[in-house]
């Protein structure tokens, strides 16, 4: 977000300290026209305050969609306050609608959980009229605590009412009266801005026609600083005199050049010199874009975008007037121009607003096609339908090819219908058409169904037509990378690898960025899955290293990254990472991604007993899912949220889940007495029956089923997945064997699986076999490499015989000075006073100590610790 940078040697003291009293209000409300300095006085505010302390979004009209608002609010928030908790935040439109006061409790619940001021300052809110986020907001703003302040500065009232805040003293609402300059904040800004002490006269006239309004005054102090009092006089009061003023007295008296540059570079938004030079036929527009922004004549710089400028809004808008009355026959070459500009510099959304502009139809038609192929293959899916969907059908039907970009987008959003209509009108409008003959349709009906279908999708003999030689790359690339995935789903790791790997090939060769790395996901997940974990971790971070974040294909890198880290035991880096993906997957998301995801965070959620925000992620990931077939993903919710509640030792909750998933009518019918061929669904509800029945004590029943699903997966090539079903028995069965006994199952499992393979997920998955597996390891008669033994340092405290020195280790300094705090019984805050550190910087090292300790929480920090007695360290 941008950091607001305040003019030098101009700042109204009086407002500002009616603006600081915002922090005894919920919400502050600046509300005044455009130009009335509301931006610089956020500016001059934001100055005095600590930078961690204030979270300032400016908005812009594409900020008005309830994805892109909350999405840009949780990141900017995040940016600022570490740790920021992002589970409210919903990507899933439709279920925004349904229930914006629920989004707005959970967000206010995060941001009362933030220690100390935070100040949310929220710019130009005039753009935001959706009723998802403008509800959303005023439910937010009824249940914020005392901590947080809301600033909302905008042109316009907002969009729901502030009754109830005003009744119960809840506004500070700053208004143009406010922000009206006086007559001597005008003679400040006129010696600010270079001019001469003005005649108390002349500003009592000034203040008369503008009514203190800051761009006025502006405008008005321009013109006397280059014409005299005469410039004054002739000011004719209210607003659109004083742009007309503007535009006669000083546009027309700028040397032709100039004045005809600045009428030219209003075609853009933003711009910097070489686009200017390109664009308008000049050169040196670089330096006289600097000149310009040292008149203060509204050109403004662009945060982050070193030479790159854009006029006010105001002036902008004027500018803009004027060129398309004094240059209407050149204003659409000047947008032809620009549209090839920024379509050579990548920026196609901009370079089609030029080519729309350009009324050349058959220019924009062809420049469509080409931005929208391009988006497909960077996997920027939503674009592709913010630009096709206000078609009208007989203009998507007109040009045919756009109905391929159209249906690989919808179904990538999960748009079934709709994209299936799409298709069908590409098949009885487009047969002979070049480019769209049957083996694309083939292709994207192949690709349609396997979305849709998931397990069900069942490709037959139809993708040997799209691997014939003679086709295209791209349809043969996309082909493999189908039937990798469809292999997948059905366990056949082996096949689908190569498919996979021969399709990533192709895919690189040909520009596919997004499908790439769909190809690496499964890649990564058959390495994962067939017991080769080194292999795939090593992959998994060679692409996600290599891949921008700002590039869709980034979410497929770093879903697979969690899953790396998590079971490399890295659980504050994967917590991390996913937290940062929560605030990204959308619905055209792979639902690999959003599973994974949802089913990762909320593991590391309840371990850190954090277990309503965990079970809110899983029945929100149950909610997508209920949008298609997903059988396959259900199933791994199905399991974690069983595993959760058998952890949590929570009765109720555990019966009421296993009641909604028919466990005990799939138990009757015997769904697992018999042997079948593997079947993941089939494996995943296994074992949630499987922890239901360990905790009613009916563990007999429960190794039935466990060496059922063994035996099943000992003809499968799903070896990550027998590794938790046999860690599952494995444990079962210890009550009934000798020390010797269990000691020789386990090491035999070992020299099955190997011990790389035996991670944070399946110590998860099988609650009580790390225990077995570190007290082996602990004793020596289990070896593992050094950096297994680092990775799960923590889990190697034997016991009271342990001094606690060995596990205080682990621990930096000031980690350790925390820490013995934290024995003695003392609050955050009373060890923040004695470490002489801030709040947030005590919650970060006790978040750190708790990771590094395998420690879920304060409690249990001080339970672990009590027998071990004192340490020298912690005294």
């Amino acid at each position: 977000m941008e950091e607001l940078k305040p003019p030098h040697g101009f700042a109204r003291a009086e407002l500002l300290a009616l603006l600081c009293r915002c922090e005894q209000y919920p919400l502050t409300l600046l509300l005044a026209p455009a130009g009335s300095g509301k931006s610089t006085l956020l500016a001059h505010w934001q100055a005095g305050l600590p930078c961690s302390s204030v979270v300032h979004y400016p908005l812009q009209a594409r900020d008005n969609d309830p994805v892109r608002f909350f999405r840009h609010l949780a990141e900017s928030i995040r940016s600022q306050v570490e740790g920021f908790d992002i589970s409210w935040f919903n990507p899933f439109a439709a279920e925004m609608h349904q229930a914006p006061e629920i989004l707005g409790e959970y967000l206010a619940d995060a941001l009362n959980r933030i220690d100390g001021r935070l100040y949310l300052v929220l710019d130009d809110f005039q753009h935001i009229v959706q009723p998802t986020i403008l509800d959303t907001l005023a439910s937010m703003l009824e249940r914020l605590a005392s901590g947080v302040c809301v600033v909302l500065s905008s042109r316009n009232h907002p969009g729901f009412s502030l009754s109830s805040l005003k009744l119960e003293n809840k506004l500070l609402c700053i208004d143009q009266h406010d922000l009206r300059l006086s007559p001597a904040q005008i003679q400040q800004f006129n010696r600010h801005l270079g001019g001469s002490e003005l005649n108390p006269a002349y500003v009592d006239t000034l203040i008369a026609m503008t009514e203190g309004w800051m761009a006025g005054v502006k405008m008005a102090l321009l013109a006397y600083a280059r014409f005299g009092t005469e410039a004054l006089e002739r000011f004719g009061g209210g607003h659109p005199e004083i742009v007309d003023y503007f535009g006669h007295v000083v546009l027309k008296r700028l040397a032709p050049p100039l004045h005809d540059f600045l009428l030219c570079s209003a075609v853009f938004e933003r711009f910097d010199g070489a686009l200017c030079d390109e664009v308008l036929g000049r050169e040196g527009s670089a330096l006289l874009l600097e000149e310009l922004a040292a008149r203060e004549l509204f050109l403004l710089s662009v945060p982050d975008q070193p030479g790159s400028y854009r006029y006010h809004a105001l002036l902008h808008d004027f500018l803009a007037r004027r060129l398309a009355l004094y240059k209407p026959q050149q204003m659409p070459e000047l947008h032809r121009r620009a549209a090839q500009a920024l379509r050579q510099r990548g920026e196609l959304e901009q370079a089609l607003q030029h080519a729309q502009r350009s009324a050349d139809k058959a220019f924009f038609a062809a420049l469509l096609e080409e931005v929208c192929e391009q988006w497909v293959r960077s996997g920027h899916y939503a674009e592709v339908l913010k630009w096709l969907e206000p078609l009208s059908e007989p203009e998507l039907c007109g040009q045919p090819r756009l109905l391929v970009p159209m249906t690989y987008a919808l179904t990538l959003s999960r748009r079934f219908h709709q994209a299936r209509y799409c298709l069908d009108e590409l098949v009885a409008r487009c047969r002979d058409e070049p480019g769209l003959e049957a083996p694309t349709r083939q292709l994207l009906a192949l690709n349609l169904e396997l979305f849709q279908h998931d397990l069900a999708f069942d490709p037959g003999e139809r993708w040997a037509e799209l691997l014939a030689p003679g086709l295209s790359s791209d349809i043969r690339a996309l082909t493999l990378t189908i039937l990798a995935y469809y292999h997948l789903m059905h366990g056949r790791l082996q096949h689908s690898i190569g498919l996979a790997l021969e399709a990533k090939a192709l895919l690189g060769q040909i520009g596919q960025v997004f499908l790439e790395s769909y190809a690496d996901l499964i890649i990564a997940l058959c390495n994962r899955n067939a017991g080769r974990a080194t292999c795939a971790r090593k992959d998994v971070c060679q692409d996600y290293q290599r891949t921008e974040r700002s590039s869709p294909a980034w979410v497929n890198r770093a879903t697979a990254m969690v899953v790396a880290l998590y079971e490399q035991n890295q659980l504050a880096a994967a917590q991390q990472l996913c937290e940062d993906l929560m605030a990204m997957v959308t619905s055209s998301s792979a639902t690999e991604t959003i599973a994974t995801v949802h089913i990762t965070l909320a593991r590391l959620l309840q371990r850190r007993q954090e277990q309503g925000r965990a079970t809110r992620l899983l029945e929100r990931l149950s909610r997508i899912l209920q949008l298609g077939n997903y059988a396959r993903f259900a199933s791994q919710a199905a399991q974690e949220s069983m595993r959760q509640a058998c952890l949590d030792a929570r009765p109720a909750q555990l019966d009421a889940l296993a009641h909604r998933l028919g466990l005990e009518e799939r138990l009757d019918a015997g769904e697992w007495e018999r042997v079948r061929p593997y079947d993941e669904c089939w494996e995943r509800y296994g074992l949630a029956a499987v922890y239901w029945l360990t905790r009613r004590g009916a563990q007999p029943r429960a190794c039935r089923i466990l060496k059922v699903l063994a035996q099943s997966l000992q003809h499968s090539e799903m070896v990550a997945r027998a590794l938790v079903v046999e860690a599952n028995l494995l444990v079962l069965e210890r009550a009934g064997q000798t020390d010797e006994q269990r000691n020789q199952a386990l090491l035999q499992l070992v020299e099955r699986f190997g011990i790389v393979n035996i991670n944070r997920s399946v110590f998860d998955e099988a609650p009580g076999f790390a225990e077995a597996v570190f007290d082996l390891l602990r004793s020596g008669q289990l070896q593992a490499p050094e950096a297994y033994s680092e990775a799960y340092a923590e889990f190697f405290r034997s016991g009271e015989n342990t001094p606690a020195v060995d596990l205080l280790g682990l621990l930096t300094d000031k980690e350790a000075e925390v820490f013995a705090c934290l024995l003695k019984g003392q609050s955050n805050s009373e060890i923040s006073a004695s470490a002489g550190i801030a709040l947030s910087t005590t919650k970060w090292h006790l978040k750190n100590i708790y990771s590094k300790l395998n420690l879920s929480g304060r409690t249990e920090a001080i339970l672990a610790m009590q027998p071990r007695g004192s340490d020298q360290r912690l005294s």
